[in-house]
């Protein structure tokens, strides 16, 4: 794609275009730290269910619970989970301050 303007800031002058590209940066790493936490807890429920419909009623009833005075897998998965899902709303806002300023 081309590349139609600078994302260098300029001294006392905040850009909505480069607070698109830090937001997209941002919102990238925190997907790509929280996405192999989120699938290795899931994995770890599955794998200690009983079978895969008990691991995914566990894991769906963990995304029902208290983020506070939590523990366990269950409880990391939804951390993890809802973490994620941060990450991609910071992502969405990023490209979308970028489209539309850059």
């Amino acid at each position: 794609m081309a590349h139609s303007g600078s994302t260098t800031r300029q001294a006392g002058r905040l850009d909505p275009a480069f607070v698109g590209l830090v937001l997209t940066r941002l919102g990238a790493g925190i997907i790509a730290l929280t996405l192999p936490v989120a699938t290795g807890a899931f994995a770890g429920v599955l794998l200690t269910a009983g079978s895969p419909a008990v691991g995914v009623a566990l894991a769906l009833q963990a995304m029902d619970g208290s983020l506070l005075g939590g523990f366990g897998l269950a409880w990391l998965f939804h951390v993890a989970t809802l973490a994620g899902l941060c990450g991609c709303w910071v992502l969405g806002a990023g490209l979308l301050l970028s489209g539309l300023y850059d």
